[in-house]
């Protein structure tokens, strides 16, 4: 089997061609880990070029369905060969995964997905992601080879400074073990979106202020200054938090 992969602003589609026994269940869980460590937790499959599918690799298709739940995202079947969409509805996984007619189908119904979650105001900043990177060998020699971009949940973000948080322990880190690759002063590169302000990223130099235990679990909140940041970014962000602390005053209760 052959999987290609194509890269959108907010989620990839993944064709699968040929056929999908056990021998590839690997292979779609570490092109999906790639994707979830990125950043990126909507997924469409597209199935239509897979002639054969068994059991084991069902079960890898509801694995990477879970993958994506679990970071707040989703995964969706499209344009299933009759041989896929046969096994599928028998088995009963249609009623677990949305299947489209074809991808324009699929498409629509992530993008919905996407909208809805940022027009009802689920999160408007803490369920973005920022992947952060080192600039330097040493740090980078602590991490695992296959993990070297970061990937946090932001916490605070403003003209001045970004507060995120980010669990170790996918990478072997505890939260006392995660201090030396946020020492203080130490330089870290950003990459996120505020999709409120615009689609595109933010890629931006900081460096470490500090970081402390942020829960039981590992977790770290880490505050970086901003080093190198465009002054149309920096002017962004900066009315970005104005705004969303005139907006939390208004809401009810506040």
């Amino acid at each position: 089997m052959k999987i290609d992969k194509s890269l959108h602003d907010d989620y990839a589609t993944l064709t699968l061609k040929g056929e999908f026994d056990t021998f590839y269940c690997p292979a779609l869980m570490e092109e999906v880990e790639d994707l979830v460590e990125r950043g990126i937790s909507y997924l469409i499959l597209d199935m239509h070029l897979v002639k054969f599918i068994n059991s084991t690799a069902l079960g890898a298709v509801i694995k990477a369905h879970k993958r994506c739940r679990a970071e707040d995202g989703d995964l969706v079947i499209a344009q299933p060969s009759p041989f896929v969409r046969d096994v599928i509805t028998k088995v009963g996984i249609d009623k677990l995964i949305d299947l489209h007619p074809d991808e324009a189908a699929a498409t629509k119904a992530i993008i919905k997905h996407l909208n809805k979650r940022e027009f009802t105001g689920e999160a408007p900043v803490d369920q973005e992601k920022v992947l952060v990177t080192f600039p330097d060998d040493t740090r980078n020699a602590m991490l695992p080879p296959k993990k070297k971009v970061l990937v946090g949940k932001i916490a605070n973000v403003d003209g001045q400074k970004m507060q995120f948080l980010w669990n170790g322990s996918a990478a072997g880190f505890n939260a006392d073990q995660a201090k030396p690759l946020f020492f203080a002063g130490g330089e870290m590169n950003l990459k996120f979106q505020v999709k409120m302000i615009k689609k595109s990223y933010f890629e931006i130099t900081g460096e470490s202020a500090g970081v402390e235990p942020a829960g039981d679990d590992g977790t770290v909140r880490v505050t970086v200054k901003y080093k190198k940041i465009p002054d149309a970014d920096r002017d962004a962000l900066s009315q970005f938090a104005s705004d969303m602390a005139f907006l939390k005053q208004q809401l009810p209760g506040k």
